[in-house]
C-alpha cells in the first residue's frame, strides 16, 4: 500500500505537492475547505451575468520552469501561450503607443535597447540602463534583502521616466506592491529570471482558456485517475499529534491520519487552525503568521457587444490599470479583464466609482467609449482582499522554511520561504518542494 500524504488546501501549492507526490510513488489526499480546487486560481460561473469569468486574471512568464512541469504533467500546457520573448503593447494615450518587442540580443540588452530605441515615447535616458548595470551587480544579496524597490532605484541611479514606465509596472505586476515599500530583493530575483535572463525566457505566459481549465479540472481528473483522493468541503479545525508519529487533522465531519501532513493553505487560514490547536511547537510559527500584511488584486471584467480593437495585452502607462488582457472565450460577447495590482485605495470603494475609473482610463489610454462605440453589456468586478502577502524587507524575514517544529508537518504556499515572489511559479516550487522534504527525511 502507498504511503499517505495529507494535504491541507487545495490551491495550486496544494495540487502541485499531490502530483509530486504521485511522482513520487505516494498517495496524496486533499482536504479542501471549499467546494472547488484552484484556490485563487480558477474560474466560475457568475450567478448575477451567467458568465464565466477568472477570479483573477493571473500572468504567467516563459522563465516558470516549475509551472511548465505541472501544466505537462496534467495535460494542459497546450492552453497557455508562451511567447518565445517579451511582447507586449505600452499605451499612454490613443497618439501613443508602443509595440514592445525584447531584441535579438544578449541580456540585458535585448529589453533595455528597444526601450532606449523607442526613446520618443519612453523618454528614458541611456544613463539609466547604464547606471543600473553597473550599480546593480554590486550590490550583494544580504543588502537587496534591507532594501525597498525605490531604495534600489535610487542606489542604480535610475530616473523618473524609467521607474514610471518599467520599474513601477513591474513591482506592481510581480510583487503586488508599490516600489516604496515592496522588495528589492524579490523584484531582483524574478526580474533576474524572466526580464534580464535568456531572451526566451523573458516572454509572457498568456492563458488560451479559463484557469479552472488549465490547473484544478486536469490536475484533478490526473489527481483521481492515480488514485489519489480528494475530500471537498472538508475545512480542518484542529490538528492533532498522535503517539506513534502520525498527525491526526480533525475537520466538523470527519477525521484523517497520516504519518505525514503538507500544510498548503494562506498564512492567514493556517493561523486560525493552530489557535485550535495546542501546539507549542509551532508558537513561533505562529507569531510569524500574525504579523503577515496583504495587498488586495482588483479584476474588472467587461463585456461588450462590440470588440475593442486592439492588440492584447495592453500595459497602461501612469494608470491605475496595469494590464488589460481579452479572456479566452466569451461566446458571442467580447470580454475582457483589466487587472488592477495593490488596489488597497479600491476596497471600499463603490461599484460605481470603479466603472467610471475604467471607463475614463479607456477612453484616456485607448481613446475609445465603451458605452457609445462598443456598448458595454455588463460588468464584474472581483477584489481579492488578501491576493498576496505584502512581499516587503519584513516579509522576508517573516517567511517560514519548508519544515516546522513539529516533526513530519511541512509548509507549502507562494509565502514561505522559496526565494521566489508570491507568484504561481513560487507556489507550485512549495508544493515539490514540500514532498522532496518529506522523502528526505524518510
Amino acid at each position: 500500500m502507498k504511503d499517505k500524504i495529507l494535504i491541507i488546501g487545495g490551491g495550486v501549492a496544494g495540487l502541485s505537492a499531490a502530483v509530486q507526490a504521485i511522482e513520487q510513488g505516494l498517495q496524496p489526499v486533499i482536504i479542501e475547505k471549499n467546494r472547488y480546487l484552484g484556490g485563487r486560481v480558477r474560474s466560475f460561473v457568475t450567478g448575477d451575468l451567467q458568465r464565466t469569468i477568472d477570479n483573477g486574471q493571473h500572468v504567467l512568464s516563459s522563465a516558470y520552469e516549475k509551472t511548465r512541469w505541472l501544466l505537462k504533467k496534467i495535460g494542459s500546457l497546450d492552453k497557455v501561450y508562451f511567447q518565445k520573448n517579451f511582447e507586449t503593447q505600452f499605451v499612454r494615450a490613443p497618439a501613443e503607443l508602443l509595440h514592445f518587442r525584447a531584441a535579438f540580443l544578449p541580456p540585458p540588452f535585448h529589453f533595455f535597447y528597444p526601450l532606449w530605441r523607442n526613446q520618443a515615447f519612453t523618454q528614458i535616458q541611456f544613463k539609466d540602463f547604464w547606471n543600473f548595470w553597473q550599480q546593480s551587480r554590486l550590490l550583494s544579496p544580504a543588502l537587496l534583502k534591507e532594501l525597498t524597490i525605490s531604495q534600489w532605484l535610487d542606489r542604480c541611479g535610475q530616473g523618473e521616466k524609467i521607474r514610471e514606465l518599467l520599474w513601477k509596472p513591474l513591482s506592481l505586476s510581480i510583487l503586488n506592491t508599490p516600489p516604496e515599500s515592496g522588495s528589492a530583493y524579490l523584484l531582483q530575483q524574478a526580474v533576474q529570471r524572466s526580464f534580464f535572463g535568456s531572451r526566451k525566457a523573458s516572454g509572457l505566459g498568456i492563458p488560451r482558456a479559463w484557469l479552472s481549465e488549465i490547473f484544478a479540472d486536469p490536475a484533478e481528473k490526473y489527481i483521481r485517475q492515480a488514485g489519489g483522493e480528494i475530500h471537498l468541503l472538508e475545512a480542518v479545525q484542529t490538528i492533532k499529534p498522535l503517539p506513534n508519529d502520525s498527525i491526526q487533522l480533525i475537520t466538523p465531519k470527519n477525521s484523517f491520519v497520516a504519518e505525514h501532513v503538507i500544510a498548503a493553505i494562506p498564512p492567514f487560514s493556517l493561523y486560525e487552525i493552530l489557535e485550535n490547536s495546542p501546539l507549542p511547537e509551532l508558537n513561533d510559527l505562529k507569531v510569524k503568521l500574525e504579523q503577515f500584511n496583504y495587498h488586495p488584486i482588483m479584476t474588472i471584467n467587461i463585456f461588450c457587444r462590440q470588440p475593442l480593437r486592439f492588440t492584447f495585452p495592453i500595459s497602461g502607462v501612469s494608470s491605475p490599470v496595469q494590464w488589460i488582457f481579452a479572456h479566452p472565450h466569451s461566446g458571442e460577447d467580447h470580454g475582457y479583464a483589466l487587472v488592477v495590482s495593490a488596489a488597497d485605495e479600491w476596497l471600499d470603494r463603490s461599484r460605481e466609482e470603479v466603472m467610471e475609473m475604467i471607463e475614463t482610463e479607456i477612453r484616456r489610454l485607448l481613446g475609445v467609449d465603451l458605452q457609445k462605440e462598443n456598448q458595454l453589456l455588463c460588468y464584474k468586478i472581483i477584489k481579492e482582499k488578501r491576493a498576496t502577502i505584502a512581499q516587503t524587507p519584513l516579509s522576508l524575514t517573516l517567511r517560514p522554511e519548508t519544515s516546522t517544529a513539529l516533526k513530519n508537518f511541512i509548509l507549502a504556499g507562494d509565502w514561505t520561504n522559496t526565494g521566489l515572489p508570491a507568484t504561481i511559479e513560487g507556489a507550485i516550487q512549495s508544493g515539490i518542494t514540500a514532498v522532496d522534504v518529506i522523502l528526505s527525511n524518510r
